[in-house]
């Protein structure tokens, strides 16, 4: 992981927010580490600005037996790591994503994770994400939402089932989260 990073969010506060996030034993559909940056990262690089206690509410919304303490704690934890996306894009810096960090045998469900954290957060402001050229967003999303392995149509499938655009869609993330940052938050909209 790059130094920022790092020094900002520590394997302590993952931890921690791992174990907030699987603390309710009905969550199994909750975001791991892996998806809440990816959700993180769709409001840094996307056109939307909300709050982190938005964020904080979107990755709790089927937990509803967590303390406010603990969100609390999630929430401060959320909030350095938006911080440190932020510094990063804002600085020039590609962004060191986590899932390049994940374990061997975990890697495939991490980046699958992360892509489905981000395309959370692009769903939930669909419109928004769209305002300005449709075209070229979706063409920016495109790999993001092949690797998320949440649509099942045709056209994806086809898309998904080709190991090499695949491969090639993987080594394309830390540049297409540039992109997307300086798409929507560039001085010459």
């Amino acid at each position: 992981m790059s130094e920022s990073f790092q020094s900002s969010v520590s394997e302590h506060d993952i931890n921690t927010l791992e174990d907030i996030l699987f603390e309710d034993e009905f969550a199994e559909d909750a975001l791991d580490f892996f998806g809440v940056h990816g959700l993180v990262c769709a409001f840094v690089v996307g056109p939307i600005k909300i709050t982190d206690n938005a964020i904080t509410a979107l990755v709790f919304t089927d937990h509803t037996d967590i303390s406010p303490a603990k969100i609390a704690e999630a929430e401060t934890i959320i909030s350095k790591l938006r911080n440190s996306i932020s510094a990063e894009l804002s600085a020039g810096r590609t962004l060191d994503l986590p899932i390049y960090d994940a374990e061997e045998e975990y890697y495939e469900e991490a980046l699958t994770n992360w892509c489905a954290g981000f395309v959370e957060g692009f769903l939930d402001h669909e419109d928004e994400w769209f305002s300005r050229s449709q075209e070229l967003v979706a063409e920016l999303l495109l790999p993001i939402m092949s690797l998320s392995q949440l649509f099942n149509d045709e056209d994806f499938s086809e898309i998904n089932n080709n190991e090499k655009i695949m491969d090639q869609f993987e080594e394309q993330l830390p540049e297409l989260m540039t992109d997307l940052f300086l798409f929507f938050h560039s001085e010459n909209k």
